[in-house]
């Protein structure tokens, strides 16, 4: 299994109880078993991860929660200096980064990065971008388990940006899929088409 099987969306709709009201990331390595569509989600589900925990760290100066099975982080905001997105907090802003340590750990074999908007086209998701977090993806290519690139809404100021390349650049390196409510998509079909709830608000 390369990928996450979007007819199950419990981890992530499981993970969306970790976040907060604004915009965050997260990332998760767990047992195989829970990105499995027929193994329901049990009491060991990131039983290590309190969500108040994560939640009052990401409210911290640092912005940032490093777990057993999860990290998460929510925008930073420096004086005088550019915001530092919450992707770029965990994909890259440390070395080695906060995921890659989370993905050596023992006891993973399923990996899910979450974020609540999409990445954004200027920043983010561009191989250009001053903060582009596609070096920070690369880590995934060799990453045998199932993984995934999951976002639940498009960015606000993208709602008029074409995102079609950048979601592509981010599909090479990981499967990405929009996960709302109940319902999941591959964002990039079998046919190499987009499919076209990842593109519309």
């Amino acid at each position: 299994m390369n990928g996450y099987p979007v007819s199950s969306p419990q981890v992530p709709h499981n993970v969306h109880s970790y976040g907060v009201d604004n915009q965050y990331a997260l990332g998760i390595s767990v047992p195989e078993r829970y990105c499995n569509e027929i193994s329901p989600l049990d009491q060991n589900f990131l039983s290590q991860d309190d969500a108040k925990k994560v939640r009052d760290d990401m409210q911290s100066k640092n912005r940032v929660y490093t777990g057993a099975q999860l990290i998460a982080a929510r925008p930073k905001f420096p004086k005088h200096q550019p915001n530092i997105h919450a992707e770029y907090l965990l994909l890259r802003d440390t070395n080695p980064s906060h995921m890659q340590n989370l993905l050596n750990k023992p006891g993973g074999g399923c990996a899910v990065f979450f974020t609540l908007n999409s990445p954004c086209v200027e920043h983010c998701s561009s191989p250009s971008g001053s903060r582009s977090i596609i070096p920070g993806l690369e880590m995934f290519t060799t990453y045998t388990g199932p993984k995934a690139f999951v976002f639940r809404q498009i960015y606000k100021h993208d709602l008029e940006a074409d995102w079609e390349s950048n979601l592509r650049g981010l599909n090479l390196r990981i499967p990405v899929y929009r996960c709302e409510s109940n319902e999941c998509v591959r964002c990039i079909t079998n046919d190499d088409s987009v499919h076209p709830q990842c593109t519309a608000q």
